[in-house]
């Protein structure tokens, strides 16, 4: 599941440039809300796992899920401006 989550949090970016040349603003919300969907049944996934084990391993699921939504939101941040690329590359592909 890790190994996963690291190609989904890398795609995100390149997702918010293929949006903009689609000219879909409303699109944009839909890989970040899909993302923290799986990253939430992620964290799921690692408390079942841990079950009553010792206090450390909670903190470890936690630390895991505020990781990887931090990144989510800085990624999230960025899509936008690369949003913005993708539609000036559809206008520079267009205009020619």
């Amino acid at each position: 599941m890790f190994h996963i989550t690291r190609r989904i949090l890398a795609a995100l970016p390149l997702a918010s440039v293929m949006i903009g040349l689609a000219d879909q603003p409303v699109m944009l919300v839909l890989p970040p809300s899909l993302t923290a969907g799986l990253l939430l049944l992620r964290d799921r996934q690692i408390r079942r796992r841990v079950g009553l084990a010792a206090w450390p391993s909670d903190g470890f699921a936690r630390h895991v899920l505020v990781d990887d939504l931090g990144r989510l939101a800085c990624l999230t941040l960025l899509g936008l401006p690369l949003f913005f690329l993708g539609i000036l590359l559809r206008g520079a592909l267009t205009a020619t």
